[in-house]
């Protein structure tokens, strides 16, 4: 079985990939071009590098954010945050080579269910791609959208206050990905 997993975050990521590739052939790529491919300039590319492979797993990992007001981010970071986290996948889903059997598992986040300051554009860009992955879902694809809460992590600045958002552990996140792979995971949106 081959899976392609797309990461930013080192912790879901690493925890993905450490845990799969026991079992699978595991592909991957990076959202910035640390390994080889940036998501928001050489999608292109993959064609040409993953033309011969055929995935029967496909995990959308990789996301932008960061915590700042509205208002001092400029208009080319907020263009990097949705070409990314909604634009990206969408390209990603038409270069891969996949079959109807093919799952595609969202990673995505509770975040779209809650408003948070600092996240606006952040929030925007996951709401709309839970709106695309439920679109395919009906089409036929097989869809899996995961909503873990805050995982807990270094990401997040030590000054900000998440004491309102449960936490989600990053275990719980590999056994709901190992369930979907092995078919007892049948739910479209697992919240966790």
């Amino acid at each position: 079985m081959d899976i392609f997993l797309t990461w930013d975050s080192k912790w879901i990521w690493k925890a993905l990939f450490e845990a799969l590739s026991k079992e699978y052939t595991v592909f991957w790529i990076s959202r910035n071009g640390q390994y080889k491919y940036n998501l928001l300039k050489n999608i292109d590319k993959l064609s040409e590098d993953f033309q011969k492979d055929i995935f029967d797993i496909i995990i959308l990992n990789a996301w932008m954010w960061d915590f700042h007001k509205f208002s001092e981010w400029d208009l080319k970071t907020y263009e990097d945050v949705i070409n990314l986290n909604l634009l990206a996948n969408i390209k990603l889903l038409k270069k891969l080579n996949y079959h109807k059997k093919t799952k595609i598992i969202f990673m995505w986040s509770i975040i779209w269910k809650k408003f948070m300051k600092w996240a606006s554009v952040y929030q925007a860009s996951k709401f709309w791609l839970r709106w695309f992955a439920g679109a395919l879902k009906k089409e036929w694809y097989k869809c899996f959208l995961i909503n873990p809460k805050i995982v807990d992590t270094c990401f997040h600045p030590e000054d900000l206050d998440l004491s309102y958002f449960l936490k989600t552990d990053i275990k719980d996140i590999v056994k709901i990905v190992k369930n979907i792979i092995k078919g007892d995971e049948k739910r479209f949106e697992i919240d966790l």
